[in-house]
């Protein structure tokens, strides 16, 4: 077809694979989220003492550079396709390492115009979208499509640990060093990152650029049936998880103070998730391949909404299942969404099929925190009803993909 993703008579022989670093794009890429996203949690106090914004009108910004990601994520998709996933996220690091650093540059003259910060956030934004999961996903799928699940699984794997890390590292720095040395020294950390991205590309280029002539058309009109539905279902119900995860997320621990009354066991059962979400992985990473990936996403979809309801209960014990649950269930669903792209979509044009499907996830991310908060003034038992019905919601919409049969080859024995 010509799309170049669709079921053929004969199933494709194995290429010779090349090894895929999958250790180095798990790090590179979880270093970008932590150091562009969870360090904005512990620099916005600095940033709102300096620049005499409040930590509100901060927060506001780097809402609408995740935004300004999302609008983007196509594009980038076309660019990892177009060039190579690895070329994009060595430039990706670097545009979020001038950023940071102009972040924290811009602070020495005292006072910083609002559309300064803008800037600075945008940079950062379009940075981290081109530098986290999505690239790696794709270089994943580009190195070695006939293992690209058990590569995302792994790539994944470091994900857990990305807040607890940026944060227990940049606290100390900045108190003894400051915001401008911080900030600088995240931005090293960065442009090393791009430094071992560069040496990645130029031993992993594209199947394109090692012999196709002309990149693969990816068009509306020349997709199978399945592969639009495909399209439409992972992109509105990874939109409506990312909305309804990004809400709780930051909300944990208002929701167990009010049922415990106590900040510290909030604060554990809140910060107890990220760790099970690296057990979630562990376990898609070890017994995945024996199972139809929608149906081991469907399983984890359908664990969330169980987590939330046990997350309703006065129970101490509940609470600590809860927050396993609901962990592992999205920890199994980043690599869901990694790799049933690929079930559809072939490597060729897999980088813009994912930066559609991101595009509604990352706004879904922005825009959770605040429309979270405003759900929660009104009424915690509001704001938990909600989150269930949206789980629920995004739990049927997800089972819709087991009625749509998988047109990658690659992946795919007639």
């Amino acid at each position: 077809m010509a799309n170049g993703s669709s079921v053929k008579s004969v199933a494709e022989p194995r290429r010779q694979a090349r090894p895929v670093p999958v250790h180095a794009l798990g790090i590179s890429q979880i270093l970008s989220y932590g150091l562009m996203f969870y360090a904005m949690a512990v620099l916005k106090e600095p940033l709102a003492v300096v620049s005499g914004h409040s930590e509100t009108a901060i927060l506001t910004i780097l809402s609408l550079a995740l935004v300004l990601q999302s609008l983007v994520m196509p594009i980038i998709g076309g660019w990892a396709d177009r060039f190579g996933a690895v070329k994009v996220m060595r430039l990706g690091f670097i545009i979020g390492a001038v950023g940071i650093a102009s972040l924290g540059l811009v602070t020495l003259d005292g006072a910083i115009p609002y559309l300064g910060l803008a800037i600075c956030f945008f940079m950062i934004g379009i940075g981290l979208s081109m530098s986290t999961y999505e690239m790696a996903f794709s270089a994943a799928v580009q190195m070695d499509e006939w293992q690209s699940r058990r590569n995302i699984s792994i790539i994944t794997f470091y994900g857990g640990v990305a807040s607890s890390l940026t944060w227990v590292a940049i606290h100390p720095l900045l108190a003894a060093f400051g915001l401008l040395a911080t900030c600088l020294v995240i931005s090293m950390i960065l442009l090393g990152c791009s430094v071992l991205m560069a040496v990645l590309a130029g031993k992993n280029d594209t199947p394109r650029l090692a012999g196709q002539t002309e990149l693969a058309p990816f068009k509306w009109s020349l997709l199978q049936s399945s592969e639009k539905k495909a399209l439409l279902v992972l992109g509105a119900s990874g939109g409506l998880e990312y909305l309804m995860f990004a809400a709780t997320s930051l909300l944990w621990i208002g929701w167990f103070q009010l049922k415990f009354e106590s900040l510290s066991i909030a604060v554990l059962l809140a910060s107890s998730y990220g760790p099970f979400q690296t057990v979630g992985r562990i376990l898609e990473m070890k017994l995945g391949s024996y199972f139809d990936a929608r149906v081991t996403g469907l399983v984890a979809s359908g664990i969330v909404p169980l987590s939330l309801i046990l997350a309703q209960t006065d129970q101490l014990a509940m609470a600590v299942v809860a927050m396993a649950l609901f962990g592992m269930g999205h920890g199994v669903l980043t690599v869901s969404f990694g790799f049933i792209t690929n079930l559809y979509f072939r490597q060729e044009i897999y980088g813009r099929a994912k930066g559609w499907v991101a595009a509604p996830r990352i706004a879904g991310f922005a825009l959770g925190p605040g429309f979270g908060g405003a759900l929660f003034a009104l009424g915690g038992d509001l704001f938990m009803a909600v989150m269930i019905g949206m789980s629920l919601a995004f739990t049927a919409l997800f089972a819709c993909l087991l009625f749509l049969k998988p047109t990658n080859s690659i992946h795919h024995t007639p």
